[in-house]
């Protein structure tokens, strides 16, 4: 069962269906977070975010504001679960919406933003176009997907650091 691994809910248990999502696994969860660890008054958005634990994560780890975003309704009613488990998350916010659409309406607001899209979904350039502009300078952009699978990643985006676990790979990148 996914939980928040630290911070002011550490230990909390998310709600998780059997099947149909991949949330990320805990061992991933442990190196994004101990990778980065600055979340303090940090504007953080989850896309693709699934039962929303990667951006409660970011919450429990001080982050000011955490935008989650998928567009499954089945999504959305987890993460509504997930968060009447957390006492007062003012902060979170939780939007029916698709990710590049998204992206689009914020205009460098984000200092953080995660994407762990569906293995099966093939991203174009013009989402990391998106996610680009919704990145302040110096922003960080992780990302998790199948290793199998190729992305056209704009050259704006520098690469800060790659792990391989198994199928699954994190690339770290900053919006320089």
């Amino acid at each position: 069962m996914p939980r928040i691994i630290s911070g002011k809910h550490g230990g909390l248990k998310l709600i998780s269906p059997k099947h149909n999502l991949r949330p990320t696994a805990d061992r991933v969860k442990e190196y994004i977070f101990n990778v980065f660890q600055e979340f303090d008054n940090k504007n953080v958005l989850d896309l693709f975010s699934g039962i929303g634990s990667l951006g409660i994560e970011a919450y429990s780890r001080e982050a000011e504001e955490v935008f989650l975003v998928d567009n499954s309704n089945k999504s959305i009613q987890i993460i509504k679960k997930n968060l009447s488990k957390i006492n007062d998350p003012k902060s979170i916010k939780y939007y029916k919406s698709n990710a590049f659409t998204f992206c689009n309406e914020y205009i460098e607001y984000f200092d953080v933003i995660f994407a762990d899209p569906p293995y099966k979904l093939n991203l174009k350039n013009d989402f990391f176009k998106s996610v680009y502009l919704a990145l302040k300078v110096g922003g960080i952009f992780i990302f998790e997907n199948s290793i199998k699978n190729k992305f056209d990643i704009i050259d704006s985006l520098i690469m800060r650091k790659e792990k391989i676990f198994g199928e699954t790979g994190v690339w770290i990148y900053e919006k320089k």
